[in-house]
């Protein structure tokens, strides 16, 4: 029985063409029902990731994506368990939960296999929740791949974005020094979670001899942008180069691709605690209403967002 929402409809954002932004639609549909193994959540917070609208835009992708029309859209997810099936074990209504669900996540209520969800540790909004799935599996599989050592010199390629100031904070977090590549706007920020900030321009790699004579040893790439090729002409190993944003450098250069796929709800649950403790941080940038997803997603393809873009199913 739902307990939590009295409406006899629920909405979800969709796409029933390929384009931009302006493909989204909010559609109203009857609350789903839990199979006898699922749950029913009632979402709070829907993250927004680049990797949605490459898909809803139709584009060609280098990760194999199922896709088809009419879409639902989103992954990431947070909110409380309004239903459980009759099957299911160690979850009851009420209890706060996140994780992920390619397609349904920007939507009033989802079902889900509880096998895939997350508690929200006490101490964490469900705001920060919804927007944390991709990002902290992808940061969390990235610095592990790398067994960083506190002799480490690293840099963080877009280290304001939502992958990028988790995976920098996470180095830290190893004793490493760290350098990050933001606009200036940026760098208060860094500079307050201890990361070296570095502007990303023409003259970034005569910034980066100087301020690290001894050489850079490990490089995070969360957005391309040449940022593999800079690493190779600093010297860096390849194998101690992991780029998630780019595929071609990937095809050309023996360097490492290591992602959120090598993450899991462990890994997740570990991130959401260290937030839970305030010893990371992941800013939120903006919060849009349901109904507002176009002008979420506007913002998001403009590529100015610092950590991550949310869209909440509040009304009002």
């Amino acid at each position: 029985m739902i307990v939590d929402d009295p409406d006899a409809v629920s909405r979800r954002v969709v796409f029933r063409r390929f384009g931009g932004p302006e493909v989204l639609e909010v559609e109203l549909r009857p609350i789903p029902v839990p199979a006898p193994d699922e749950v029913l959540v009632r979402v709070a917070a829907a993250g927004v990731n680049p990797v949605d609208w490459k898909l809803f835009s139709g584009q060609p992708l280098h990760d194999s994506y199922e896709r088809s029309l009419p879409s639902g859209n989103g992954y990431d997810f947070a909110g409380t368990i309004a239903a459980t099936g009759a099957d299911v074990e160690g979850w009851r209504v009420g209890d706060r939960v996140f994780g992920g669900l390619r397609y349904q996540a920007q939507a009033d209520h989802l079902v889900i296999d509880p096998r895939l969800l997350v508690r929200v540790p006490q101490g964490l909004s469900l705001l920060v929740a919804g927007s944390l799935n991709v990002v902290g599996r992808t940061a969390y599989a990235s610095v592990e791949s790398q067994q960083l050592a506190a002799d480490d010199v690293v840099l963080v390629s877009g280290a304001a974005g939502g992958v990028g100031i988790l995976t920098a904070q996470l180095a830290v977090r190893t004793g490493a020094r760290v350098f990050g590549t933001a606009s200036p706007r940026h760098h208060a920020l860094l500079r307050r979670l201890g990361i070296h900030p570095l502007s990303y321009d023409d003259a970034l790699r005569d910034h980066l001899r100087a301020a690290a004579p001894e050489g850079v040893t490990v490089v995070f790439d969360t957005v391309g942008h040449g940022t593999v090729d800079l690493a190779l002409a600093l010297g860096v190993s390849p194998e101690r180069i992991n780029s998630v944003a780019d595929y071609e450098a990937r095809q050309r250069h023996p360097i490492a691709g290591v992602g959120g796929a090598s993450a899991g709800p462990r890994e997740l649950a570990l991130v959401a605690q260290l937030l839970a403790d305030r010893a990371l941080e992941l800013p939120i940038d903006s919060v849009h209403q349901l109904g507002s997803v176009r002008e979420a997603y506007a913002r998001s393809i403009a590529g100015h967002a610092t950590g991550k873009i949310v869209i909440t199913t509040a009304q009002g």
